[in-house]
């Protein structure tokens, strides 16, 4: 059996010093009475009419389980009470109806929601017995039938033993990594013809060197910890581990609480519900934001801004959003959009995604691709398979030609190319990445951490300008112009909706304007409706303690793409000079992160 390197408990070490502790902890030293575990041979399973294999057709979803075992929690001493930590292995697991093979292997992560029942002081003591243990994990059913009919493995574990804060706080994944090494040792061995606790036939049947894993909140930041943090998105994971390495990572609402955000080393997409009534402040995006930060990015990577989605949503088991009054005030949360809808919105997503990761076929990937709104040629979307959404998006760092991050208030002055930068009628102020307030960052007023959510609060730059034909032009040094190679120029941006610049509920505008070395010049329009540049929906409520109120909507910086083709008459492969030109309104105010050359 492989087993995680003795890495684990250095890296637990550090991320239990930045873990957020949010429900009480019982100590050893109390009293409490474990409940046996107790062997569930028929666990009910949820399933609703929409996923009834009766109905559609689809790959029947089969109850998996393993037997108990136990876990250790290294923080406790070997003979107090939660040293060893009694877990049931189950899960549901689908397989595709032919009997072809070996298919790939998606596994799934539900989050943080309460598996035992809550005591008189909202823990969740664990353990407890199966018939009254809630099943988080048979919530995706509908998604392991559907992704076994597309010609995947799926399963859906039971991290519930992950999540609970009723049997002490151990180190933070430490709990996680021994269900996964558990359940996927377990598969391996049946995947290789040996014992099979599944339900369902696996000999040579799922490829375990072919995974990508799912999660939905914490389930999210888990399968980001996995892959990077654990080494299961390592070129020779299979080597260490007996399984990988992992080739996608696709996060459903992710919550950040114990993992750093790390920059992913395979494609990886985040979606964010614009109504997520559990991560309210959208915080999954630092994921995306942590592949933006790193200049050897070898992978694509995307967030998705999902308008009227909120967080339970993607799960059936599970109820309304636990502050969904969050969003009674915000109009554009009115009404969200149904558990039906957006769970459909992630079996499309999820079918492109997968195409887009495994396909060998290349007009399927280009064609799923686009469905998803990364590619790079067209312009950036304001609505996916139906639904109304944006999308922020990165190639990899070997297929774009940066001129502005921001990582630094240089980068008011100095582009990435090497040139400079230059503010005809603009003013401009860089904001550091992170919360704060003008009492810490005495001058931040501008970046209106404390006045409003902007997902991520990603290091940015903030543009204004009072008068037409105001400019903020990148020069690029003799012998590094040349973008004949690229195909688009790609900008992220938003509008600031607490600055009288800008026209209430308007769009903003400006034009993109290349000059060669002779001095050709040529310019294009963004559109007059570019998503990007929407003015944000809400209103302003009164605040007593930060100056300029609380916006109630969010502000997501979101992508615009513009083709370097639409450029005529000039050289494109020597380029002396881009220039922002804010010509098509008289005024205006602007967040502004990526300026870059992309191709595909």
């Amino acid at each position: 059996m492989k087993q995680f390197s003795q890495k684990l408990l250095v890296l637990l070490s550090l991320a239990f010093s930045l873990a957020a502790c949010s429900s009480p902890t019982p100590t050893p030293t109390e009293a409490i009475t474990a409940v046996p575990l107790v062997q569930p041979t028929a666990i009910p399973m949820a399933v609703s009419t929409e996923t009834n294999t009766a109905v559609t057709g689809l790959p029947p979803v089969v109850n998996y389980n393993l037997g108990d075992a136990i876990i250790t929690q290294s923080r406790f001493p070997k003979d107090g009470g939660f040293h060893e930590m009694p877990v049931r292995l189950n899960g549901i697991i689908a397989v595709p109806d032919t009997n072809g093979g070996p298919y790939p292997v998606v596994i799934v992560f539900h989050g943080n929601h309460p598996g035992c029942p809550l005591d008189a002081t909202s823990v969740d003591r664990w353990p407890c017995a199966p018939e009254v243990e809630q099943p988080n994990y048979q919530g995706f059913d509908y998604l392991v039938s559907h992704l076994a009919s597309l010609g995947y493995v799926a399963l859906s574990i039971n991290a519930n033993a992950e999540n609970t804060f009723g049997f002490g706080e151990g180190l933070p994944g430490e709990r996680l990594v021994q269900l996964v090494e558990m359940h996927l040792n377990a598969l391996a061995t049946a995947a290789a013809g040996g014992q099979n606790d599944f339900g369902v036939a696996l000999d040579g049947r799922a490829d375990m060197h072919r995974l990508v894993l799912m999660g939905h909140s914490r389930g999210g930041e888990a399968i980001v910890w996995l892959a990077e943090a654990m080494g299961l998105a390592a070129p020779d994971a299979f080597d260490q581990f007996g399984y990988g390495p992992v080739d996608g990572l696709l996060l459903l609402a992710p919550a950040v609480t114990f993992a750093l955000p790390a920059a992913p080393t395979v494609p990886m997409v985040a979606i964010l519900p614009a109504c997520d009534g559990d991560v309210v402040h959208q915080e999954g995006q630092l994921f995306y934001e942590a592949a933006r930060m790193n200049p050897d990015q070898s992978q694509w990577a995307a967030s998705v801004w999902l308008e009227r989605g909120n967080h339970n949503q993607f799960n059936t088991v599970l109820g309304p959003d636990p502050m969904g009054g969050f969003n009674n005030g915000r109009t554009e949360c009115q009404p969200l959009l149904t558990g039906e809808e957006q769970r459909a919105f992630l079996l499309d997503y999820t079918t492109d995604f997968l195409t887009a990761v495994y396909s060998d076929n290349p007009t399927a990937v280009s064609d799923a691709m686009a469905r998803m709104g990364l590619d790079v040629q067209t312009p950036a979307p304001d609505s996916l398979y139906g639904r109304a959404a944006r999308i922020s998006a990165l190639v990899a760092s070997a297929n774009r030609l940066t001129l502005l991050i921001p990582q630094s208030a240089d980068e008011l002055t100095a582009n990435l190319a090497g040139g400079e930068v230059l503010a005809d009628g603009v003013d401009t102020m860089f904001c550091e990445e992170g919360y704060y307030t003008p009492f810490i960052k005495p001058g931040s007023e501008p970046c209106k951490r404390v006045n409003l959510t902007v997902p991520g609060n990603p290091a940015m730059l903030v543009a204004a300008w009072e008068q037409s034909g105001a400019a903020l032009r990148f020069t690029l040094p003799d012998g590094s112009g040349d973008l004949s190679e690229y195909t688009t120029i790609s900008l992220r941006t938003a509008v600031n909706p607490l600055s009288p610049l800008n026209a209430q509920g308007r769009y903003q505008a400006l034009s993109i304007r290349l000059t060669d070395s002779a001095g050709n010049q040529s310019a294009i329009q963004t559109s007059p409706t570019e998503p990007a540049l929407s003015f944000p929906v809400g209103f302003v409520e009164e605040d007593s303690v930060f100056e300029g109120g609380q916006f109630s909507g969010r502000v997501p910086m979101t992508t615009i793409r513009l083709p370097l083709s639409d450029f005529s008459g000039i050289n494109l492969a020597d380029i002396a000079e881009v220039a922002l030109v804010f010509d098509q309104s008289s005024s205006g105010s602007l967040f502004m992160g990526d300026l870059e050359f992309v191709r595909p």
